[in-house]
């Protein structure tokens, strides 16, 4: 899930807080590995695609996984909460948002989009949207710096696209627009996320009943259009990719409060450039991806975008951190 997410002392108390930052560079190092689960996340669910579970399925299993490994964390942390209207609300909403609509979109796509681009295409427009919806809303200031960022962004989305678009059938035009749901998706649930954080539960409690909120949505619509008889009997390359994508989410999940936590959302905002390269690296690696030269010219426009935003739009102002939370 990426959203903003507010920096508070309750990170502490997903099992963070006992690790001791040694220094900036363990921080540094830290940050790169967040970043780097990100582009592999992602990739995960693109090799996912391929199981032979339906896109449903896919999502399905991989929710109840992972909500499985929250709980167990819960459990072993002896953090049980007893869920009240407004948190169940909160859970529905940014599961919602910060699950099923991005991961789901991502399945979708996968047919249609590479790794990287599915990644170069998030990181870019994920702060338009954001932008669009804080201007829209006003729960945020948006500068100049800002809105010239989204600009030079959404030329590099530009750029990479269109000879996507020209090469492509109808068809898959049309299926690239559905790649839009992820970027958009996330965008509010992050807008969402900032502004109802639940404060009197833990960043642990938050992502678990996220995550249950999530499969209870999911589930009925499995068993009503697929169920236990879409369970493949074998196991292939997607199905092992479900499974990696779990362990991989968590530790990201983990990592990202840890240095919320004790460096700061601005420092970990950074994490995208990490992220936008990884997704194009585990892409060549896993898939055997070789991206456009035209690619490489929009990587370097969401590089530059991304620095403005970070950087240049931000002046001395605290800002929340874009940053996937749980895939």
């Amino acid at each position: 899930m990426t959203g903003f997410v507010p920096q508070t002392d309750a990170t502490a108390s997903f099992g963070v807080g006992a690790l001791k930052a040694s220094g900036n560079w363990r921080h540094g190092l830290l940050l790169f590995v967040v970043g780097v689960l990100w582009g592999l996340q992602l990739t995960l669910l693109k090799i996912a695609a391929g199981s032979s579970l339906g896109e449903l399925g896919i999502l399905t299993v991989c929710m109840v996984l992972l909500a499985a490994a929250y709980m167990a964390a819960v459990a072993i942390k002896k953090v049980w909460f007893r869920p009240t209207r407004r948190h169940s609300q909160f859970f529905l909403i940014s599961g919602l948002f910060g699950y099923v609509l991005p991961l789901g979109g991502v399945i979708l796509v996968a047919d249609y989009l590479s790794a990287g681009l599915i990644v170069l295409f998030s990181e870019a427009l994920i702060p338009v949207f954001t932008v669009a919806i804080a201007l829209v809303l006003r729960t945020e200031r948006v500068t100049t710096g800002r809105l010239a960022a989204v600009a030079v962004a959404l030329s590099g989305v530009a750029v990479a696209l269109w000879p996507e678009l020209l090469s492509s059938t109808s068809a898959r035009q049309e299926g690239l627009l559905l790649f839009f749901i992820i970027p958009l998706a996330y965008a509010i649930d992050g807008v969402y996320v900032a502004a109802r954080w639940p404060e009197d539960l833990s960043p642990l409690q938050v992502v678990a009943g996220e995550a249950m909120a999530a499969v209870a949505m999911l589930l009925p619509f499995w068993f009503m259009f697929e169920g236990f008889t879409a369970l493949p009997g074998s196991f292939g390359p997607g199905e092992w990719a479900i499974l990696a994508f779990v362990p991989v989410t968590y530790v990201e999940v983990y990592l990202y409060f840890y240095l919320l936590r004790t460096a700061g959302a601005v420092f970990v905002s950074f994490g995208c450039f990490v992220s936008l390269f990884a997704g194009f690296l585990w892409g060549m690696t896993l898939l055997g991806e070789q991206p456009r030269p035209s690619v490489w010219i929009a990587v370097g426009l969401v590089v530059l975008a991304l620095y403005m935003i970070s950087v240049k739009g931000r002046g001395r102002e605290p800002a929340p951190a874009v940053k996937p939370v749980s895939g």
